[in-house]
């Protein structure tokens, strides 16, 4: 192992552990500011106070009767399959204009193919879920007028 080697070695074992570092870091100040947002509530429930709808929007939203349902099971299919066809083809132009065009066709296009793939897949999902009878159509609810908070008027 010659100095060139030793010192890609160090400088590529000092990234990965200041990244794992810096994520560590990150994790434990979200669970933090999570842990005093939820300290927050807490205590604006014991006070009598409504909580805003601002400091938790999902739960807000599901009373509210505003939440939609659950994405249908091949939208991840489509995704993937749009992501990875897009991939392939910028693949495919890539090394076909940088070097040689046959191996910017074989690499891209076994990419396209993937993607096409995954689209057929969710094409043939959504068609199934259609032959069920499975496929609704979510219409929001009329959201009623919310009275006064409780704490107004105290």
């Amino acid at each position: 192992m010659n100095s060139d080697d030793l010192v890609l070695a160090t400088t590529m074992g000092l990234i990965i552990v200041a990244g794992a570092v810096l994520m560590i870091t990150a994790m434990i100040g979200r669970r933090k500011v999570r842990e005093m947002e939820h300290r927050e509530r807490l205590a604006m429930i014991e006070r009598g106070l409504m909580p805003s709808p601002e400091s938790d929007p999902g739960g807000f939203e599901t009373a509210a009767g505003l939440t939609p349902p659950d994405r249908e099971p091949g939208d991840r299919y489509r995704t993937a399959g749009v992501l990875m066809i897009g991939l392939g083809l910028g693949l495919m132009f890539l090394i076909g204009f940088t070097g040689n065009a046959s191996v910017g066709f074989g690499i891209g296009g076994a990419w396209a193919v993937v993607g096409a793939a995954s689209l057929l897949n969710y094409f043939l999902i959504a068609r199934r879920d259609e032959m069920r009878g499975r496929r609704q159509t979510w219409n929001p609810p009329i959201p009623k007028r919310p009275g006064p908070p409780p704490n107004v008027g105290e």
